[in-house]
C-alpha cells in the first residue's frame, strides 16, 4: 500500500534548549495524534543536524528512541525496531522520508517515526551568531489505500566543493568544544536551487501552475520570509498564495523546516482541498522536492 502521513507535530517549548527533549516531545505528540503506541513503531530516523553537546556517539536516534520507549526489549510478539541518523543538512528530512518509504511499502515496518530539529550545542536557546532556531519536529508515516503516497525525490546541488558553514574550532575553544560552534553566513539566495528541484518535480508529476492556482496542489516553502516565497512564485509562474511557508515566530528551523511548513499549511486549512502537496527543502548547497499525494492518484487524463 502507498505511504501516508498519519500525524505531524512540532515543539519549541521555552523551558528547554535540548534537541533530545524537544524531539521526544514532538514525537510523543505525533504518536498521540495518530493513536499509535511506541511499541508499534518499527523504525525511527533522526534527520536533525545540530545537537546537544555536539554528541557524535551514540547515534542521536538511539538516544531519542530510548526516551520515547521504542523497541527497548526484544520478546515474542513485540515489534522489532531500529533507528539511525540520516543527516543531509536542510534537506535531510526529505531523504529520510524517501528512505522510510522503502521499508513501509515492502511491509518490513508498519510505522516509521521521523524526527528533525536543531539547537546550539550549549543548549542555550539564544546564542549570538547561531542562525538556527531551537525546535524539533516529528512526522509519523504508515500505509493506506486511501492515499497516493509519495513520488520520487528530486534533488539538485551546487557545482564543485562546498565550504563548511559550521564547525568547532578546537584550537580556540579548548576544553569547551562540546558546547561550542562556529558558523558563517552561507548563500543568501536559495531561490535558484529551489526552483530547479521544484521544476524537476513538477515535470515528473505532470503538474503545472494551473494545479496550484486552482488549489489542487500546494507547495510548502521551508522559510517564513515573504520575499523568498514571492521570488520563488515568480520563478515558477505561481501565484504567491500557492506557496505556504512556516510560522514567522519560528524563524529558521533548518532541518525541521519541511514539517513546520506542513503543520502550518495543515492548521491554516491550506491542505484541505489539495490532492498533491510538494515538500521543498533547501540549504546553501542543495535543494530537494518531494510530492505527497493526499488522495488516491487519478486515472490518466483526469483532473
Amino acid at each position: 500500500m502507498p505511504t501516508t502521513i498519519l500525524a505531524a507535530a512540532i515543539n519549541a517549548d521555552l523551558d528547554t534548549g535540548s534537541y533530545f527533549e524537544l524531539a521526544t516531545r514532538a514525537a510523543a505528540s505525533c504518536l498521540e495524534q495518530a493513536g499509535i503506541t511506541p511499541e508499534q513503531v518499527g523504525m525511527l530516523i533522526n534527520a536533525g543536524v545540530f545537537r546537544d553537546q555536539n554528541i557524535c556517539e551514540p547515534a542521536v536516534s538511539a538516544l531519542i528512541q530510548k526516551r520515547i520507549g521504542i523497541g527497548l526489549e526484544y520478546a515474542p510478539g513485540r515489534v522489532p525496531a531500529f533507528s539511525f541518523d540520516l543527516m543531509n543538512g536542510g534537506t535531510g528530512l526529505l531523504h529520510a522520508i524517501a528512505t522510510a518509504e522503502c521499508f513501509l511499502v515492502s511491509g518490513e515496518v508498519s510505522y516509521a517515526l521521523l524526527v528533525a530539529g536543531d539547537t546550539h550545542p550549549s543548549t542555550e536557546r539564544h546564542v549570538d551568531g547561531f542562525p538556527y532556531s531551537t525546535s524539533a519536529a516529528a512526522i509519523l508515516l504508515g500505509t493506506s489505500n486511501t492515499t497516493g503516497g509519495f513520488g520520487a525525490l528530486h534533488t539538485t546541488d551546487t557545482a564543485g566543493p562546498a565550504d563548511p558553514i559550521a564547525w568547532v574550532a578546537m584550537g580556540e575553544v579548548g576544553a569547551n568544544g562540546r558546547s561550542a560552534m562556529s558558523t558563517k553566513a552561507g548563500a543568501d539566495d536559495l531561490v535558484e536551487l529551489a526552483a530547479v528541484a521544484v521544476r524537476d518535480c513538477l515535470r515528473a508529476e505532470g503538474l503545472d501552475a494551473t494545479d496550484f492556482a486552482e488549489g489542487r496542489a500546494v507547495l510548502l516553502a521551508p522559510t517564513w520570509t515573504l520575499a523568498f516565497r514571492a521570488r520563488l512564485a515568480s520563478a515558477l509562474g505561481f501565484t504567491s498564495e500557492a506557496i505556504v511557508g512556516i510560522d514567522p515566530s519560528v524563524d529558521n528551523p533548518y532541518s525541521a523546516a519541511p514539517v513546520h511548513a506542513y503543520v502550518s499549511a495543515r492548521d491554516s486549512g491550506a491542505l484541505a482541498a489539495a490532492r498533491t502537496v510538494l515538500f521543498l527543502a533547501a540549504d546553501d548547497t542543495s535543494a530537494a522536492c518531494l510530492a505527497y499525494h493526499q488522495q488516491v492518484l487519478a486515472r490518466a487524463g483526469s483532473r
